[in-house]
């Protein structure tokens, strides 16, 4: 993938290989998602998580950080770039949680919910996902 491209060539439903999308219990193919002209989507269904993958060639960690709409934000690093585990206020009920990273001069977004509340870390799963997906990734 060339680095000047950044994001540019990067398919959200393709960041998971096959082999991968079963590991983490997604059934593909996923479901492009297009409601954010800025964040082109897939999203997978799967047990006991879903997943939905965007990626925003405009923002980074950091800008997504300086939002206020955040009821957590950690930092975290992933594959040595900034990276952070983050739950959106609106979401803190629904068991939904974002694992982000910056990538080819932008950010990778993964949202993970649980399907069914089983006491699950879908925090963690994010960033275990955002660890698959980001040596791949443009830097």
């Amino acid at each position: 993938m060339e680095t000047d491209q950044g994001l540019a060539k990067v398919d959200p439903c393709t960041l998971l290989t096959p082999d991968e999308l079963k590991s983490f219990g997604f059934e593909g193919p996923g479901q492009p998602e297009t409601g954010i002209t800025a964040e082109p989507g897939c999203s997978f269904r799967g047990k006991p998580f879903t997943a939905t993958f965007y990626k925003n060639q405009e923002k980074t960690v950091e800008s997504y950080s300086k939002q206020d709409n955040w009821a957590k934000f950690d930092r975290a690093e992933v594959d040595g770039r900034p990276a952070a585990s983050a739950i959106d206020k609106s979401a803190t009920q629904a068991r939904i949680c974002s694992g982000l990273f910056n990538a080819g001069g932008g950010v990778i977004i993964i949202d993970v919910s649980e399907f069914r509340d089983q006491g699950l870390d879908e925090c963690a799963e994010g960033l275990k996902i955002a660890e698959a997906i980001a040596p791949r990734m443009p830097g």
